[in-house]
C-alpha cells in the first residue's frame, strides 16, 4: 500500500476502514530518513478512500513534518481531495490524547478480562466435550487407538518423570518431618511425626505435588508440541487428509496420563515417606523399625485410596488444559510461549482447587 522512493511516496490500494490494519502496519514501518526534504505524496493509485484513509494520510504528512520532511499531496480525485481537505482542517495532532478516567479504564479492563475469560471457558468446555466423545469412541473400538503414540507418551510423561517426582517428594517429606518434628520434640511425642508425614503424604502431599510437577513438566510439553504443530500448519495438514487432530494428538496423551499418574503417585508416596523416615532417624531418634511398626497402627488403607482416587482427575486436567492451550496458538513462536505458560498456570490452579474441594469433601463424609 505504501512504496517509498528517494523523492516520493506512492500510495495504492484501498484506504478504507476494512483495510486500516494493513495501512497502519505499513505506516508504522515507514522510515523518512531516506526521503528528500521536499517529497511528493502520490495518491493517484488509490482505488478508494474514506474518512479513515484521509485521517491516515494526514497523519503521515504530519509525521513526516515532525521528521523535518515536507510532503505535497498529489493525485487524489477532486471529490476525494475535498474530503481530505475537510478532514485535514479538523485535525490537530499537537493536542494531547484525551485522558480516560482511572475508574472507567479499570472497569473497561475488568470487563474485557471477564469477556475473554468467559469465551476461553466456553471454548475449553467445548474442547472437553469433543475430546471426551472421541475417548468414548476409542474405548469402544480400541484398535483405533494410536498405541505407538500411547507408549511413547508413557515413556515421556511417566518413566522419564520418575527422577524429578521422586527427588522432590523425598525432599518435601524430609522438610515436613523436620518442621513438624521440631514442635513435637518439645512435647516429647516424637513418634507422632510418623503419623504426620505418612497421613499428609498419602492423602494430600504426594498426589498434589506430583500433579503440580507433571503440570509444569508434561502439561507444558503438550502445549508446546501441539502449538508448534499449529505454527507449522501440521494440524491443518491432519485435517486435510481426514484425520481428527484430537483423535491423533489428544487421546493417546490422555490415556498415557491416566495410566502414568497413579504409578507416579505411588512412587511419590514411597519416596515422601522415605524422606520422613530418614529425617526421623537422624533428628528425632526414631529407628527405621519403629517408624515402620507405627505406620499400620495409625494409617488406614483409606488414606492411600483417597490420595490415589485424585490421580485420574489430575491426569484429565493436565492433559485437557495443555492440549487445549496448544490448539489456541496463533501466529508464531511468541504465541507458543504464551499459551504454554497459560497451560502451566491454569493446570496448577485447577489442580489446587480440586485438591482443596476433594480434601474437604472426603473429610466431611468420614473418609
Amino acid at each position: 500500500m505504501i512504496t517509498v522512493h528517494s523523492d516520493s511516496i506512492t500510495l495504492s490500494g484501498d484506504w478504507i476502514l476494512p483495510k486500516m490494519d494493513t495501512a497502519k502496519s505499513a505506516m508504522d514501518a515507514l522510515k523518512f530518513n531516506a526521503l528528500s526534504e521536499n517529497f511528493t505524496l502520490d495518491a493517484s493509485y488509490i482505488e478508494s478512500i474514506d474518512t479513515n484513509g484521509c485521517y491516515l494520510i494526514s497523519k503521515l504528512l504530519y509525521t513526516a513534518s515532525e521528521a523535518g520532511k515536507k510532503g505535497t499531496l498529489t493525485g487524489l480525485k477532486k471529490e476525494d481531495l475535498d474530503l481530505f481537505n475537510f478532514i485535514d482542517t479538523k485535525l490537530n495532532f499537537d493536542l494531547p490524547p484525551a485522558k480516560t478516567p482511572a475508574l472507567l479504564n479499570y472497569l473497561s479492563q475488568l470487563g474485557k478480562y471477564g469477556i475473554n475469560l468467559t469465551i476461553d471457558a466456553m471454548g475449553f468446555l467445548a474442547f472437553t466435550g469433543e475430546a471426551s466423545l472421541e475417548l468414548f469412541k476409542n474405548l469402544l473400538r480400541p484398535w483405533r487407538i494410536r498405541w505407538r503414540t500411547f507408549w511413547a507418551n508413557i515413556q515421556t510423561a511417566g518413566v522419564n518423570a520418575l527422577a524429578i517426582v521422586g527427588l522432590l517428594n523425598f525432599l518435601v517429606g524430609f522438610v515436613i518431618t523436620y518442621q513438624g518434628g521440631t514442635l513435637l520434640r518439645m512435647f516429647g511425642v516424637n513418634i507422632f511425626a510418623v503419623d504426620l508425614i505418612t497421613i499428609s503424604t498419602l492423602r494430600i502431599l504426594a498426589p498434589m505435588l506430583t500433579a503440580i510437577i507433571i503440570a509444569g513438566r508434561t502439561g507444558s510439553a503438550f502445549a508446546a508440541q501441539i502449538g508448534t504443530m499449529k505454527v507449522n500448519e501440521e494440524v491443518d495438514a491432519l485435517e486435510t487428509i481426514g484425520i481428527n487432530p484430537i483423535d491423533q494428538l489428544v487421546i493417546p496423551k490422555l490415556l498415557a496420563m491416566l495410566v502414568a499418574m497413579p504409578f507416579l503417585t505411588i512412587f511419590a508416596d514411597i519416596l515422601g515417606i522415605l524422606g520422613g523416615m530418614v529425617l526421623s532417624y537422624t533428628f528425632l531418634d526414631i529407628s527405621f523399625a519403629e517408624f515402620l511398626e507405627r505406620i499400620p497402627q495409625t494409617v488406614t488403607i483409606n488414606s492411600f485410596l483417597v490420595g490415589l482416587a485424585q490421580t485420574p482427575v489430575f491426569a484429565i486436567i493436565i492433559t485437557f488444559v495443555g492440549c487445549y492451550q496448544g490448539f489456541q496458538v496463533q501466529g508464531g513462536a511468541d504465541s507458543v510461549g504464551r499459551q504454554t505458560t497459560t497451560a502451566v498456570v491454569q493446570s496448577i490452579f485447577l489442580v489446587i482447587i480440586f485438591e482443596a474441594i476433594f480434601s474437604i469433601t472426603t473429610r466431611n463424609i468420614g473418609l
